[in-house]
């Protein structure tokens, strides 16, 4: 239990104070769908597989069984299908233990996550080890990375839309987790047959109970400086007003608190962080035939950070957050061989992009930036059949406006503009698919997107540290054509699935934030620190499937190609993009041994990332002169890791139901970098230069028990 104990300490608290030194070395300058639906441990059925064929389907997708995904390796024991998705080809892991990912050379920020219809700013806690949506509740989940439907907008690289309880519960249910660092308790109650709630609880205990265990165990006390602690809350019901209408609503709320002390790389003392998602709809749906339908939303959604941190021996206080209401209505209709979805979307967006205090000494200076928009879109598609040709053709018409500030306590103005700024843009859509013959088909797509509100990293800490921009009359919407076509083949009576895929990306006005703290309290707006550039990737995608046996799972292979291009960096020349991974594979197993017991492992190799280091250093008059050569020129390590699972489920006990789960995380013990980063020291008045790497711990055993009543 102790080794258990400090393996869960050290994995999470290694990048704050473990650090290797590495001198500089080299130089390298020379709609896709997956659809994702829960279900009972009870229903699961380990003897065999049920087989989902992707050969029909009107999207590029691969449709997965989540009990496959419960059974996959995971950290703390914990089933996270948005962390799962990371196994899936052209996704890439934004860095080690991050459930954040980027989508065929996109940026975190382009994915839109969907919580029943609601937007999710920040879908990740303890610093990406989980994801905000609690496993237990998920009734569906639909992935969407190409061939992106009309009705999805504001996002440029995909889109993670997640339902609970989407499937009315006719019986009580109780559900759980028991694992090292993290539980979680949820029900669904049906009160009558045409009234039901649910309600989860989750949170982790690090702080409360695993850092004073070690303590007690003789751990060094300056370790338990550093502390991550993470909650969340679901509520929701459902009413059947009649047999044709349903009223459904939810609502979540959680939020993560971090500690950190690491003088040496970034001069923290009793750095202290807390940021976190409220999120709350209203879900109204009325069948008027059995080819004419409608949905209207209600959403409210809130992202809010607060971080206090010493920096350079200056104290900062940093606050941001973005607020949200939305409605939107959809309406679908049947008719002959074609299928109608058209609607509208509105909403209003108030955001506090960045507010910054710092202090020295007794000096207190302010810097407040202000931000308000209201979006619109009208979108219509049609999806029709005509023997092995699918056709789906979409356009969207999407509106962004602006709002001058009108707040006298800021310092200074998001934008320095008089009045409202108006940007619009047509999205067309297509998608089309050809079936060959029973067992085959090719499909293709194009597509136009636009985002209008992002988010710009403002300092590199492993932290939710980022800035709200949204588009105004100095920023330009960030927009993006995407054109992607496969070939999909079923073998041995669907017994195998194999999948090849192609993807090209042109990316316009993106976003990079080209200052630090302090520039933020001389600049005359925050716009005056963006760098706005372009940006295209391309690259082929390769997925081999076993359905069927007692041994089943999949490889897949991406090789991608991603490259930016500002005119204020890297003198206006391309260079290859910081999540630009040119190789990523993953290779996953199941085998059942038996009716109870089943193995997993899952094996990923990613080329590593791109990083904008010096590659020498001078001094002049006693300070330290750093040399870069192109942008992003250094690549971290090769990342890849091994991981296992053994899966038992336990003898039923009476309506119990349960399982239990052993899981080894990085089995072989590989040192994947965290984060690396340069040092300068100066040692008897001698200055070195080094370059710094921190690292996770590189194995981690996990214990944990899930049950369903």
């Amino acid at each position: 239990m102790r080794y258990f104990l400090t393996s869960i300490f050290l994995f999470i608290m290694y990048p704050a104070f473990a650090q290797e030194q590495y001198r500089i070395l080299k130089d390298t300058t020379d709609s896709n769908s997956i659809v994702l639906s829960t279900q009972q441990i009870s229903e699961i059925e380990v003897s065999a597989r049920k087989v989902f064929s992707n050969i029909k389907t009107g999207s590029t997708g691969i449709y997965i069984d989540v009990k496959e995904l419960k059974k996959l390796p995971n950290i703390m024991g914990d089933a996270d299908p948005f962390k799962a998705l990371q196994y899936m080809g052209g996704i890439s892991q934004a860095g080690e233990a991050s459930a954040n990912m980027n989508v065929r050379g996109g940026e975190n920020d382009q994915n839109q996550i969907l919580l029943n219809g609601a937007p999710v700013e920040n879908p990740t806690h303890l610093l990406g080890l989980f994801s905000v949506f609690n496993p237990d509740l998920i009734d569906q989940m639909t992935y969407i990375k190409s061939g992106i439907p009309a009705e999805y907008g504001g996002r440029l690289s995909s889109v993670i839309d997640i339902k609970n309880f989407a499937a009315t519960p006719t019986i009580t249910e109780l559900a759980g987790n028991l694992g090292m660092i993290a539980s979680r308790l949820s029900f669904k109650l049906p009160i009558t047959d045409k009234f039901s709630i649910y309600a989860a609880h989750r949170r982790s205990y690090l702080g409360t109970i695993v850092i004073p265990l070690l303590l007690k165990s003789g751990i060094d006390p300056k370790l338990a400086q550093n502390n991550f602690e993470f909650w969340d809350s679901n509520l929701g019901f459902q009413i059947k007003i009649s047999p044709a209408t349903r009223l459904s609503g939810h609502f979540y709320s959680g939020k993560d608190i971090v500690k950190v002390s690491e003088k040496e790389r970034f001069s923290l003392d009793d750095n202290t962080s807390q940021w976190g998602n409220t999120v709350g709809g209203l879900q109204l749906n009325h069948i008027f035939s059995e080819n004419f339908s409608m949905a209207h939303y209600l959403n409210l959604t809130k992202f809010a950070l607060q971080s206090n941190l010493n920096w350079l021996n200056t104290d900062y206080f940093i606050h941001s957050d973005k607020s949200v209401l939305q409605y939107k209505s959809d309406f679908t209709y049947l008719t002959g061989q074609h299928k109608i979805k058209t609607g509208v979307e509105l909403s209003a967006g108030k955001m506090l992009p960045v507010a910054v205090q710092k202090q020295i000494s007794d000096t207190t200076s302010s810097v407040v930036a202000y931000s308000q928009s209201t979006d619109a879109a009208l979108y219509f598609r049609d999806e029709w059949e005509y023997g092995p040709l699918l056709i789906n053709l979409g356009l969207r018409a999407a509106m962004h406006i602006s709002h001058p500030d009108s707040r006298e306590q800021s310092v200074f103005n998001f934008s320095n503009r008089n009045s409202g700024k108006l940007f619009y843009g047509l999205e067309p859509r297509i998608f089309g698919r050809w079936l060959l013959d029973e067992s085959s088909s090719f499909k293709l797509s194009a597509g136009k997107y636009y985002q209008y509100n992002n988010r710009v990293q403002l300092i590199n800490l492993g932290l939710p540290l980022e800035i709200f921009v949204s588009a105004s009359d100095k920023i330009k919407p960030s927009s993006l054509w995407h054109f992607s076509g496969g070939y999909f083949k079923t073998l041995s009576e669907n017994s195998w699935e194999f999948s090849a895929e192609t993807y090209y990306k042109n990316f316009l006005n993106l976003l990079e934030f080209g200052g630090n703290l302090n520039d933020l309290f001389v600049a005359n707006n925050i716009e005056n620190l963006l760098y706005t550039g372009r940006g295209y990737a391309y690259g082929a995608e390769f997925m081999l499937r076993k359905n069927a046996g007692r041994f089943h799972g999949w490889l897949n292979y991406t090789l991608g190609w991603n490259f930016r291009q500002f005119d204020d960096i890297n003198n206006g020349q391309p260079f290859q993009a910081t999540n630009d991974r040119r190789h990523d594979l993953s290779l996953i197993g199941f085998y059942n041994i038996n009716e109870k017991l089943s193995i997993s492992a899952a094996f990923v190799y990613a080329t590593g990332s791109r990083l904008n280091l010096p590659r020498s250093w001078f001094i002049i008059d006693s300070n330290v002169v750093l040399e870069f050569s192109k942008y992003n020129s250094f690549k971290m390590p090769d990342y890849h890791r091994l991981d296992i699972s053994l899966n038992y489920k336990l003898p039923a006990w009476k309506k119990l139901q349960s399982e239990l789960n052993f899981s080894v995380y990085n089995v072989y013990n590989r040192a994947n970098p965290f984060q690396v980063y340069y040092s300068t020291q100066s040692e008897n008045g001698k200055y070195d230069f080094k370059i710094k790497m921190s690292y996770l711990t590189p194995v981690l055993p996990s214990l944990s028990w899930t049950f369903r009543l």
